[in-house]
């Protein structure tokens, strides 16, 4: 067999065959893997960071194009159409198919081989194909009362209302492949391939940014109240782009695909679909958050939503790559680690995931709740977005930046649940704080808020307070289930970032508020006062708190500069000639 075999080697140095291996050969494969799976992660780690990185850079730009139509009822109702449905969909498939399916197909793989895994993922395909062709025509024909349900402000602008019935229209088709990708995607994952995924993500950004930028300057260059359209004509363009990208990726494996849909068929379908109920729980209640979002902020004022959605773009742009990456490169470890009983390693991973998480993103949410004008400022106020959409979206920036380090670990944190085939806790924990985040808004835009400014304050400080009090009470529940966990260094941990970032407050602060009336008297641009007071708190903040991490020896500081030294020596020993 193995004189037959086509071997493609991706960039970690993990093989996959045209052929499917026997039983014998996928164990000595995924134990050479799991030998150097610290290594491989961090790898895949950073070139997958990288991908995303890209990816949300052209997310921004999306935002960026966006925001110079200003924050108006034709922007809130892209908004709520591509927001509130499309993409809650595209997520919510992903939610739905990453902890049921990815560890069974890993799991029948290594003890049935590959054909019986791939007919479990055929089974699927088939069936996840039947029910998005449903949503996709339901999104269509009931594209008016779905948008009154997810955005009742919108129909006190009739015109906006009709914008977004015609924008969901445009984007239903993409909803089919754009969901289906996610297949493909998750497949490539349980063979450890992680970097063909991250490039499509970012393509599918790209070409939004690409079409949509295309068609307003060149389309609708003077009919500026249809150019939200463009954006999305590109989402239809790149949500099929995701899916065909990852195709050639598992070409030599297709063979093996006997499309069906009878899930009833399939053990292994039979145990993903009986895995599922709490995931459908917790997803529809994670919908609930996305939609009571939007209908209560279009009901505070035309462009309000808009404002709060680009507010947190802003965080999402550093939460949704290493974050993200560092989730979808351990899930696979984790699940062999559960299948084989080895708990030490997943407390020792969890406890290494959770202190980066902190080291990156508690210094990064103060330096952005700090800075949050002069960041919106630089980015968005340009066209037709104004000082108050400015102001209004800085609200989103401080708010949801204060919730960073759980969010940056919550994706994380659901995978050893999911790892233990424990679909329940991480779900139902999700849906229970999902009806106080739903509560929160409710009481802070009907009952409590008073200006524009408070309401938009409570409908983004629910989401954060929610999944603080959710991420908090998993971290507990899951404390019980994994080995030993060293507290006594989490603690001093723990202190001595606490007293880095206290130092980067204080010096941020002070540099703030000296340097904003110098700014002011200055006869310049606003983009270019904005650039000038980032650039001066990033040098810094970014200054102080380094220095105070290394006086303090933290222990990831010491492995980035250890890294970087040994690829800058690498580089060196390369550049040089052969002869020296």
């Amino acid at each position: 067999m193995a004189g037959r075999d086509s071997v493609a080697q991706n960039c970690f140095g993990v093989t996959m065959n045209d052929e499917p291996m026997d039983l014998d050969a996928l164990r000595a494969t995924d134990e050479e893997s799991d030998a150097q799976a610290g290594r491989r992660m961090g790898i895949a780690g950073v070139i997958v960071t990288a991908f995303l990185v890209l990816g949300k850079f052209m997310g921004l730009g999306k935002e960026m194009l966006i925001s110079n139509l200003g924050a108006s009822a034709s922007t809130d109702a892209f908004k709520v159409a591509y927001n509130s449905v499309i993409y809650t969909i595209y997520t919510k498939v992903e939610k739905l198919l990453r902890p049921t399916y990815l560890p069974e197909f890993v799991k029948t793989r290594r003890e049935e081989g590959e054909a019986q895994a791939w007919l479990v993922g055929s089974v699927m395909m088939g069936f996840q194909f039947i029910l998005l062709s449903i949503l996709a025509l339901v999104c269509v024909v009931f594209a008016r009362p779905i948008l009154l349900f997810v955005g009742k402000g919108l129909a006190e602008s009739p015109n906006g209302l009709d914008q977004a019935v015609a924008m969901l229209r445009i984007m239903a088709p993409a909803l089919l492949l754009f969901s289906l990708s996610v297949m493909p995607e998750l497949t490539l994952h349980a063979y450890k391939r992680f970097t063909v995924p991250a490039v499509a993500e970012a393509a599918f950004r790209f070409a939004v940014v690409v079409v949509a930028g295309a068609l307003i300057y060149f389309a609708w260059p003077y009919r500026p109240e249809d150019a939200i359209y463009a954006v999305a004509t590109g989402v239809l363009v790149g949500g099929c782009l995701r899916f065909l990208l990852q195709l050639p990726a598992l070409w030599g494996k297709l063979r093996m695909v006997r499309l069906t849909a009878n899930v009833l068929a399939n053990p292994g379908a039979r145990t993903i679909l009986a895995l599922m109920p709490p995931v459908l729980l917790g997803v529809v209640f994670s919908a609930m958050r996305t939609w009571a979002d939007s209908r209560f902020s279009t009901q505070i004022e035309p462009g309000a939503y808009t404002s709060l959605d680009l507010g947190r773009k802003i965080p999402d742009l550093f939460l949704q790559t290493l974050p993200l990456a560092v989730s979808f490169v351990v899930y696979p470890y984790l699940s062999e680690w559960a299948i084989r009983g080895e708990k030490d390693k997943m407390a020792d991973a969890l406890v290494r995931v959770s202190r980066a998480m902190a080291f990156l993103f508690v210094p990064t949410a103060v330096a952005l709740m700090i800075l949050r004008l002069p960041v919106i400022n630089l980015l968005y106020t340009h066209g037709e977005f104004t000082a108050q959409d400015a102001e209004l979206s800085a609200v989103g920036v401080y708010w949801y930046s204060s919730g960073m380090l759980f969010f940056s670990v919550e994706g994380s944190i659901n995978k050893w649940f999911f790892a233990f085939k424990d679909t329940m806790t991480p779900n139902v924990a999700g849906a229970l704080f999902a009806v106080l985040h739903v509560f929160i808004g409710y009481m802070g835009v009907y009952r409590l808020g008073g200006t524009v400014r408070s309401k938009l304050s409570w409908v983004a400080a629910a989401l954060t307070i929610s999944k603080s009090a959710k991420v908090i009470a998993l971290y507990g529940l899951l404390r019980q289930r994994i080995g030993r966990i060293e507290w006594a260094h989490l603690g001093a941990f723990t202190l001595k970032l606490a007293a880095c970032v206290g130092l980067m407050s204080v010096v941020l602060w002070l540099l703030q508020q000296n340097l904003t009336p110098s700014l002011e008297v200055w006869q310049a641009g606003r983009k270019l006062k904005a650039l000038a007071s980032l650039g001066a708190g990033f040098t810094v903040g970014a200054g102080s708190f380094l220095g105070m991490a290394a006086l303090m020896r933290i222990e990831e500081l010491t492995m980035v500069i250890e890294f970087l030294v040994k690829a800058i020596g690498k580089l060196r020993r390369k550049s040089r000639p052969s002869g020296d």
